[in-house]
């Protein structure tokens, strides 16, 4: 529906004082007289508003407060207050000087509907003899918050809704997707300028619940902000919704000051309810066998409806009907098949007030007991649509079973219990039931027909069960599996399912990709690769360069060739053999800029790999390694959620500048999700590699979004420490996502 949205000048109270009152306070100082008017507005971008009643006028008017303040310097000196209009003096006598004005009315809340606050606040100059005349508006000084959701949101997600609030007790607002155009108005602390969004709605592909979290920092007063909803397509590919992100857009604009036209979705909304109680119906209802209530669904539209649907695969049984008829319009319904309906416990209430935008369809107990009369699941679909063709369909499933148990599909805060190789199962006890028998869940990959079964943990009504050791097929880097609860030898009627993390591995892991020289790339073209060293630094001088990692076909497990590391001395300063997952970004007076990392959503549990180190004795030693030690080698891993650093208009998940030691990668920081590292203190036996195993200890329970990977034969490199003597071989690195493989 395209709305214009315009500001209501709505002028509510207005009030010019002509009578004979005068001010009681007298000014010495070459005095001059102030004649003030007070007027209110509500100045909002808004759908629908409503005008105040004669009451709400009255009240604000009674307890508009007025307060002139004089400005001394940079501090302001109340010098006149008033409690009420009417007893505002027509000519208030002042001394010469700078003033400011501020009026209020109106309710002061941490957030509400209907409560809002008024404050017009202006400056003035008094000067001798002068007969100075002062309009001050009071319009709403709250600030002010509405939701809408863009239609690239209705394939992925339904029944939406958004908790607005502060960050002060009680301060929270729900909007729903049927609260289009609706103004929440908040008190903001000047301490607590920050309005937290909670984003909540059930996952269409999935069914399962999603929350999602935004805060909005530095908001003002006296400001509307219009949150807008948005799905945005991803090239990262997530089981869950096909690859995409919620994207929260705010427009920010002061009351009273632009005129805009936008653009407002509201598709049809469907709700319901049983025996008096609400009833989600994108969620299923669990219900004992032969139970069932007198039903309601509640039909609305913001423009009139032209097709309402109901459907369902058992109503030629339950109707009765003569024909296999499973699709009736109530919009447009024969005689025979309104009686057909209603015979079979199906009527309808056209809602004729509502001149089209509404009908509540009811559906009889005796109907609801006949889906509920046998195990299993059924359904019933809704279907609606608008004559702007806005459309909602809703397929409600009724699951009966004595069971006591049901089925949870894994929430969304709870996604990284999902590893490559492990998860963990829920379920819940349902409301006002007990199991009888011992609780599990069974499991198998999607496709197959043998399940596993482990025993489930109950605490309160919650189950959960961790399965290990799942597998994919050949050549899948993830598996689809699907769960059941189980009460002894019963089966919840709902299954769920989940995919497994992938097992990502690294690109040119076995670095048999080179190009170049002088720089060498670790990769077929220097154009698009995985890795990087410190190449480009040291072939920065021509005089003297020459490349610190290199291709080498003498020492290798399998393949043409291993990485070598070399540290180097190049013209005066010392270099550390190295590389790294990333980009060598800039060189700046001989010292490097590195964009480590890249992204990656996977969990593995340990880094593999070959090595044969050489350790030199240290020939340019300093603060962190002295000469005449041995130097040492390392390589580390981690995976992060870092937020992302910029440098020359790339973005990588970690900047380093090896001219500023804060900038170095710190194993405890905050975006760190896993981290593991081995060094080398001595060189490696004989002239073989030898293979290691680098275990990453997990310490957040989140998902990664980049990893990082760094080896160095001499590990004090960042602060140009180490031996000239020194050299690292790598090959064959793998990350390894089963336990079971480090153990053989």
């Amino acid at each position: 529906m395209k709305i214009k949205e315009y500001y209501l000048y709505w002028l509510l109270l207005l009030f010019f004082f002509t009578g004979c009152q005068r001010d009681e306070y007298t000014a010495t100082d070459g005095e001059g007289s102030l004649r003030l008017s007070i007027g209110m507005k509500n100045d909002l971008k808004v759908v629908a508003t409503r005008a105040l009643t004669s009451e709400e006028q009255a009240i604000l008017e009674k307890d508009c407060k007025v307060r002139i303040y004089q400005r001394e310097k940079e501090d302001l000196k109340l010098v006149r207050k008033y409690q009420g209009v009417e007893n505002v003096p027509d000519d208030i006598l002042l001394a010469s000087g700078d003033y400011q004005v501020k009026v209020t009315a109106g309710e002061v809340v941490s957030a509400s509907f209907d409560k809002k606050f008024y404050e017009g606040i202006k400056s003035f100059t008094i000067t001798k003899g002068a007969d100075v005349k002062v309009d001050v508006v009071a319009n709403v000084g709250n600030t002010v918050a509405t939701v809408a959701f863009a239609e690239t949101m209705n394939p992925y997600f339904e029944n939406c809704m958004v908790g607005v609030a502060v960050k002060a007790e009680n301060g929270i607002l729900d909007f729903t997707a049927d609260d289009v155009g609706k103004l929440g108005y908040f008190s903001v602390p000047v301490a607590c300028d920050t309005l937290f969004c909670t984003f909540e709605a059930t996952n269409k592909l999935t069914g399962a619940p999603f929350v999602h979290i935004d805060t909005i920092p530095d908001v003002v007063s006296a400001t509307l902000y219009n949150l807008t909803y948005e799905f945005k397509e991803s090239e990262v590919e997530v089981p869950d919704t096909g690859g995409g992100m919620i994207n929260l857009v705010v427009d920010v604009t002061p009351i009273g000051e632009v005129e805009t036209e936008e653009t407002i979705y509201r598709r049809p909304s469907v709700k319901a309810e049983m025996g008096g109680q609400n009833l989600v119906l994108t969620q299923p209802a669990y219900m004992k066998i032969g139970d069932g209530e007198d039903m309601t669904v509640m039909i609305k539209g913001s423009t009139k409806l032209t097709q309402i649907e109901i459907a369902s695969e058992q109503f030629p049984d339950f109707l009765g009907a003569p024909t296999a008829q499973q699709t009736f319009d109530l919009k447009n319904l024969t005689t025979e098949e309104e009686d057909l309906l209603a015979n079979g416990g199906i009527t309808i209430d056209k809602k004729e007030a509502s001149l089209g935008h509404a009908m509540d369809i009811n559906l009889s107990a005796s109907l609801i007991r006949k889906y509920t009369a046998e195990n299993g699941t059924r359904s019933i679909r809704f279907s609606v649509t608008d004559q702007r063709g806005y459309q909602r369909i809703v397929d409600w499933q009724i699951v009966a079973s004595d069971i006591a148990v049901q089925t949870v599909a894994i929430p969304d805060d709870k996604k990284y219990l999902i590893w490559a190789t492990k998860a963990t199962l829920f379920g819940e006890v349902l409301p006002e039931r007990e199991p009888q028998s011992e609780l599990s869940f069974r499991y198998r990959k999607v496709g197959t027909t043998e399940w596993q079964t482990v025993p489930a943990v109950r605490n309160g009504s919650v189950l959960t069960a961790e399965v290990t050791g799942l597998k994919n097929s050949d050549n899948e880097l993830f598996s689809e599996y699907e769960y059941q609860v189980m009460e002894g030898a019963m089966a919840s009627n709902v299954k769920c399912q989940f995919t497994t993390e992938k097992t990502l591995q690294l690109e040119n892991c076995g670095f048999e990709e080179w190009s170049g020289s002088k720089p060498m790339y670790i990769a077929a073209s220097s154009s698009d690769f995985f890795w990087d060293s410190g190449n480009h630094g040291s072939s920065s001088v021509s005089a003297f360069a020459t490349d610190l990692t290199t291709a080498d076909s003498s020492v290798k497990v399998e393949g043409k060739y291993s990485a070598k590391l070399q540290s180097k001395k190049i013209v005066i300063k010392f270099a550390a053999g190295n590389l790294f997952i990333g980009k060598y970004l800039d060189t700046q007076k001989m010292n490097g800029i590195l964009g480590w990392g890249r992204s990656f959503t996977s969990r593995p549990v340990a880094l593999t790999g070959y090595i044969r180190y050489t350790s030199g004795t240290v020939d340019n030693g300093g603060k962190y390694i002295e000469n005449g030690e041995q130097d040492k080698g390392q390589v580390f891993i981690a995976l992060g959620d870092w937020e992302g650093q910029t440098y020359g208009g790339e973005t990588w998940p970690l900047i380093v500048d090896t001219r500023d030691a804060a900038t170095f990668f710190d194993p405890k920081g905050d975006n760190v999700i896993a981290y593991g590292e081995q060094t080398w203190d001595s060189s490696t036996e004989g002239e073989n590699m030898h293979p290691f195993v680098i275990r990453l200890n997990y310490s957040l329970e989140r998902i990664p979004t980049s990893i990082v990977v760094v080896a160095s034969a001499s590990k004090y490199g960042d602060y140009f420490e180490g031996s000239t003597g020194s050299s690292m071989w790598l090959d064959n690195l793998k990350l390894v996502y089963d336990e079971s493989e480090l153990e053989e």
